[in-house]
């Protein structure tokens, strides 16, 4: 009888592990969707900010060609002011 019973005890214990673990790797299952979707969500969120940082890239390019071209005008312009206020 005590070998029945030891039996009995162990396959009780085994089911009860496989259980808890299968309620464990559930949960954990549910947490990797879960980061899985966030992580996703941050990579769409650094595409975005890349394209943003493309685009402002592009458009400091472009107001810096403008100012050192207003520079230039601005520098002929008063070159030719002084030469002639020196004539």
């Amino acid at each position: 009888m005590s070998a029945y019973f030891w039996v009995v005890l162990g396959l009780f214990v085994v089911a009860t592990t496989k259980y808890l673990t299968s309620v464990r790797l559930r949960g954990l299952t549910d947490r990797m969707h879960r980061e899985h979707a966030d992580a996703q969500e941050l990579r769409y969120t650094l595409v975005q900010a890349e394209e943003k940082e493309t685009q402002l890239k592009t458009e400091t390019e472009r107001l810096q060609a403008k100012v050192s071209g207003l520079r230039n005008v601005i520098g002929n312009l008063e070159r030719s002011l002084q030469r002639y206020k020196g004539s």
